[in-house]
């Protein structure tokens, strides 16, 4: 096999080998893939770039250089604002998206940006038989489509995974029809289009089926044009090995002493995201809120750890979004917090690699972990709670998680837009009976089943 795969995320390498930033991702499962079969691995160069063009086990980097302007119009406005938008249903319609003329100008460097990748790729393919083309991220759904143009023959297979939702046809609708058009017909270019979940796809095939009336949709294929195209869904594995690994590392061991010391031997509910807007931070506060108003006598028995980071672009919405899920903690402590002892806290690793050691160590030790995305494609912390959580420990999931398809059955089930639904889930879990023997065992043996190699079966069928 022959992989040659790009994403707008870029990879990292230390002595001249690839290392993964987390124990699962998109980053790790390419560094994964192509550490066993070698390959092309074409993304966004960072601003600051000094990529190797060779690393070791055959594999082989191809940074795409922006300007800064052009990775502006491509990556904040369009890939972030206003598809990342639509994806997570984040846009408040009764004012955005407006396509005027400088959207639409941002529009044209999406579409520039999408042009060279796909220029990169035809340079680099053989259009062999054994070669697998492996497109991410919707940052680049354009691609297929330039790809497709590009002289030579393809005898290959070409898949598209979005690691994000998919959004039902009246949202979807938002974009204009030119636009909602084209993104489908060149996601459909490809042999395969993957996603973490049931309910992701099929709201693609939905799509296809309102806004391309040419096509046949029939189960998981869609048809038209003479060509087939296969929709799959396949969560990304956790790599417990990793996680095995992380757990004995010193930078987890330094937090866990510092974590100690602010849990002060209270039960701790735990949660670890990045100030995305989907992942809705301020309503798990007003939960756990919720359920300290209702019973304020667990203020001292138990503590909410928060563990953030910040998008490396940050909008002024996300700024925001900061300002209000910090007012929410401070009201938090202000009536229900003590001398010396938080009721709830917000933990900011900073920059570095050790972020992961502090949220392994954290999980290492709480009673429970809180996903409650409004809308989410997979949720990597998720799978690792599902694996770290001690046999006590409950994982509560957000229903609009990609991940709930699969770790469901293991967890408590939260309405992400109903605070008080979560704050009785939350009490529950804190303050009541343990999960049920074996469950906890269960849900390891799930997750230790998974692999990169049977995901990439998955999305590269037959």
């Amino acid at each position: 096999m022959k992989l040659l795969t790009c994403s707008n995320t870029c990879p990292r390498w230390d002595a001249g080998t690839l290392r993964p930033r987390s124990p699962g991702g998109l980053a790790p499962m390419l560094v994964a893939l192509l550490n066993e079969h070698g390959g092309d691995w074409v993304f966004t160069a960072p601003p600051e770039d000094s990529t190797p063009a060779r690393l070791a086990g055959g594999i082989r980097l191809h940074p795409i250089e922006l300007p800064e302007d052009v990775r502006h119009h491509h990556y904040d406005v369009i890939s972030i604002r206003l598809l990342l938008g639509l994806l997570h249903y984040m846009h408040d319609t009764s004012a955005e998206p407006v396509f005027d003329g400088d959207l639409l100008e941002s529009w044209a460097a999406y579409e520039a940006v999408n042009q060279a990748y796909a220029k990169r790729l035809g340079e680099l393919a053989t259009g062999g038989a054994d070669e697998h083309v492996l497109i991410n991220d919707p940052h680049l759904m354009l691609v297929p489509e330039y790809f497709d143009a590009e002289p030579g023959d393809r005898r290959g297979r070409m898949t598209y995974f979005l690691g994000t939702p998919w959004v039902e046809p009246d949202y979807y609708g938002i974009l204009p029809g030119r636009l909602r058009t084209r993104v489908l017909e060149s996601l459909l270019r490809c042999d395969v289009v993957g996603f973490h979940c049931d309910r992701w796809a099929e709201a693609f095939l939905a799509c296809c089926a309102r806004f391309l009336p040419g096509v046949r949709v029939e189960g998981r294929t869609v048809t038209g044009g003479g060509h087939t195209t296969r929709v799959v869904s396949v969560p990304f594995p956790v790599d417990h090995d990793v996680l095995e690994r992380m757990r004995h590392e010193p930078a987890t061991a330094r937090w866990a002493g510092r974590l100690a010391e602010l849990a002060a031997g209270r039960r701790t509910l735990v949660r670890a995201d990045r100030l995305d807007l989907w992942k809705n931070l301020p309503r798990g506060f007003l939960a756990y809120e919720t359920m300290l108003l209702r019973r304020p006598e667990l203020a001292a028995r138990c503590w909410f750890a928060a563990v953030v980071t910040t998008p490396s672009r940050a909008a002024e919405r996300h700024l925001d979004y900061q300002r209000r899920t910090e007012a929410i903690v401070e009201r938090i402590n202000a009536r229900f917090g003590a001398p010396g002892r938080q009721a709830a806290t917000l933990i900011y690793p900073g920059p570095g690699d050790d972020s992961r050691n502090c949220v392994v160590a954290a999980l290492g030790t709480s009673r429970a972990a809180l996903v409650n995305s409004t809308y989410d494609g997979l949720n990597l912390f998720a799978k690792e709670a599902a694996y770290l959580l001690p046999d006590d420990g409950t994982l509560l999931i957000s229903e609009n998680a990609g991940v709930h398809q699969q770790l469901g059955p293991y967890a408590g089930t939260l309405d992400p837009f109903d605070p008080h639904q979560m704050s009785v889930a939350i009490e529950q879990a804190l303050d009541g009976g343990a999960p049920p023997a074996g469950l906890a065992v269960a849900r390891r043996e799930l997750l230790r089943r998974e692999s990169p190699q049977a995901w990439l079966r998955a999305v590269f069928p037959g």
